[in-house]
């Protein structure tokens, strides 16, 4: 008996759910078959109701063994030419009962099968005899290919001879598997079963119907459906689910096995003999027992005394087994109310036919909408034109399925456009073409604007001003209407508007305004935006010349300037030490140099006259050098001192220095 499909839901994450319903009488079993692939989801979500008061006694399927595997199973064998030939003699032995012509019967027990051969003149004939043995002892011969009719009287045989073939016909459809299903009942009944397959994910397509200005335009909708299954939905109650609910794998149909652990018998060679210790200890403790057992001394015996982990495996699988006794007794059979939360089920109003390996175009929507053609401008995507867009607002009560979208105006094709999901009351713009009509110049400009804070604390000095962007957009409309133009200016988490009209609505990458471009004409829009910046300096590692040019600016009050002018004054001086002491570490290096040189020379010299003259030459200049460098020597001291309060002076000028001019 069959089960028809009347009623199919399909997702757009690629399940689909099946409910198939029929009828039976009595005591009936059912079959259908599925692909060996289907199986774990057919498993995972099974559902069977035998309704006006029967039950499904159980469901079997076909194993994953191989076909020799469960062949072997059974001891028969079938070739594929001369079957009853090659099945009757592993026969042998059972009971049978044949009839021949002349309404000839016989019954007993099979012994084989005879091949003889006679000379006709037609040839040499081969016949095939069947020989059985009687109940009353005679053995009877009949010519196999003449018999009107043989049964086979042993029911094990029959079975396994039925199990044999069932296997070998499920064998032939290659990757499938057969789930058969057991009702008891009495009467008709109405069997209803439900599961969820993968199935091909429905596809949505939609059309824009675009006519006069006066007429609101309208959307058509449809549903692409794929019938990949291996049988006709036939006035089936099809449902599309829009959204994405958790749906997984798992593996449910290949068998499963634990590894159980290996136990060695554990063996002695030899018997020691033992050593009894005293029991002096736990005599007493029975004796505590058997005068007065308290329950503090059967606690400690129990403490003492370690129990068997099988004991207490036992006593948790009985205490396992009562606490479901007392669940399956006591828990009711609940049934709650189906809810679609944020899916959204499109209800196909009439019963859909799909033949097998077809697909199917299936209306969804016919509504009108509001909405109107407009451009849109984003410099990123085409700087030259804008682009040509329905302006789309959701009215019409459903959520639309993202899709492709053609658009029609006019009647005339015009061009395409993608959909988004989309739910009631939500806007889209919906871009379809070029506008050739509207071109489109823009300039970018960028400069930092004024200063806007500064904070001096803690010998820092912070300043805060702008990073001004202008874009000036220039729109030339050279059609001979005026149109609406939304424009797309991508936007930074960190830049703000100023300056600029506030915009219609802020998406995540831009902000979009909106204006009209008047025929004929040129428009001009400037959207001006802002970063904040700002600056941190050290005070004393600022040049003097740097904090001149900055006091210049005029950024801090007077009590302030006067404290850093005073600040650049001992950073001028300073920088004056530096430079002096600097200065006489140079030539002290001179010096240094030109003593060596002396020295080299005057210990070339020999004891002549002309070398003695040359001799005090060198020894006086070596003379004036070391007054020089003692000269030296006590400036650099003078020098380094002065160094050392300048910078005093400036640390302790800036460490007592704040200020905030928002304060």
């Amino acid at each position: 008996m069959n089960l028809p499909v009347r009623r199919v839901v399909l997702y757009k994450h690629g399940i689909g759910y099946f409910e198939r319903e029929g009828t039976v009488e009595g005591d009936a079993s059912l079959s259908l078959t599925f692909k060996q692939a289907e199986v774990s989801d057919v498993l995972k979500s099974l559902t069977v109701l035998d309704l006006d008061g029967g039950h499904v006694a159980s469901v079997s399927y076909d194993s994953t063994k191989p076909l020799e595997q469960l062949l072997a199973e059974v001891a028969l064998s079938i070739p594929d030419e001369g079957s009853l030939i090659g099945l009757l003699p592993q026969l042998k032995g059972a009971r049978i009962a044949v009839v021949a012509p002349g309404a000839m019967q016989a019954e007993g027990i099979l012994l084989g099968i005879d091949s003889t051969k006679s000379h006709s003149a037609e040839g040499v004939i081969e016949r095939r005899l069947v020989s059985l043995l009687a109940d009353d002892g005679n053995i009877l011969q009949f010519d196999l290919h003449s018999l009107l009719r043989l049964t086979i009287l042993d029911a094990t045989i029959r079975r396994d001879l039925d199990y044999y073939l069932r296997t070998q016909l499920s064998a032939m459809k290659k990757e499938t598997r057969t789930f058969t299903f057991f009702a008891r009942g009495e009467g008709k009944r109405r069997i209803v079963l439900s599961y969820t397959l993968a199935a091909p994910v429905w596809k949505a397509t939609y059309r824009i119907l675009l006519g006069k200005e006066t007429e609101p335009p309208q959307i058509q909708g449809w549903a692409v459906i794929d019938n990949t299954q291996d049988e006709d939905w036939e006035g089936v109650e099809l449902s599309l689910i829009a959204g994405l609910p958790v749906s997984f794998i798992h593996d449910l149909y290949t068998p499963r096995y634990l590894q159980r652990p290996v136990v060695q018998v554990q063996e002695s060679t030899g018997v020691l003999p033992p050593e009894v210790e005293s029991g002096m200890a736990l005599m007493e403790a029975y004796q505590d027992i058997s005068s007065e057992p308290t329950a503090a001394t059967v606690q400690r015996l129990f403490a003492e005394t370690p129990r068997s982990e099988t004991v207490q495996s036992r006593q948790v699988v009985e205490a396992s087994r009562k606490a479901s006794r007392a669940k399956a007794s006591s828990t009711p059979a609940q049934i709650r109310e189906r809810k679609l939360g944020d899916l959204f089920e499109y209800q196909i109003e009439h019963p859909v036919t799909i033949r097998r390996n077809q697909s199917a175009l299936v209306p969804i929507v016919l509504r009108a909408f509001e909405g109107k053609p407009v451009l849109l401008h984003n410099r990123l995507t085409r700087p030259q034109n804008p682009m040509r867009c329905v302006e789309f607002k959701n009215t019409t009560g459903l959520t639309l399925e993202g899709g492709p979208v053609t658009v029609l105006e006019s009647g005339s094709y015009v061009g395409e456009a993608m959909l988004e999901t989309t739910k009631p009351d939500d806007r889209r713009l919906l871009p379809f073409a070029v506008e050739l009509s509207v071109q489109v110049l823009d300039n970018v400009e960028s400069y930092n604007d004024k200063v806007t804070r500064v904070v001096i604390c803690e010998g820092r000095l912070t300043e805060w001003s702008n990073r001004v962007q202008v874009t000036t957009y220039h729109f030339d409309n050279k059609s001979d209407q005026s149109q609406i133009l939304y424009l797309d200016q991508p936007r930074e988490a960190s830049w703000s508007l100023t300056d600029t009209p506030a915009p219609v609505e802020t998406t995540d990458n831009y902000w979009r305004f909106r204006f009209d471009l008047p025929a004929r004409r040129v428009t001009t829009f400037t959207v001006k935006q802002q970063q904040p910046t700002h600056q941190v300096q050290v005070l004393t590692g600022m040049s003097p010349d740097k904090l001149a040019v900055w006091l210049e600016q005029k950024h801090v009050d007077a009590a302030t300037e006067q404290v850093l002018r005073q600040v650049l004054a001992a950073q001028q001086q300073l920088a004056e030490a530096e430079t002096q002491l600097t200065r006489l570490e140079q030539e002290r290096g001179r010096i240094a140099k030109e003593q060596d040189r002396i020295r080299q020379n005057l210990q070339s010299l020999g004891d002549r006259s002309s070398e003695k003259e040359l001799r005090e030459r060198f020894v006086r200049t070596l003379n004036s050098q070391e007054d020089r460098l003692e000269a030296i020597a006590k400036e650099f001291a003078s020098r380094s001192a002065e160094k050392e309060a300048a910078q005093a002076r400036v640390n302790q000028l800036v460490s007592k220095l704040e200020f905030d001019n928002r304060k």
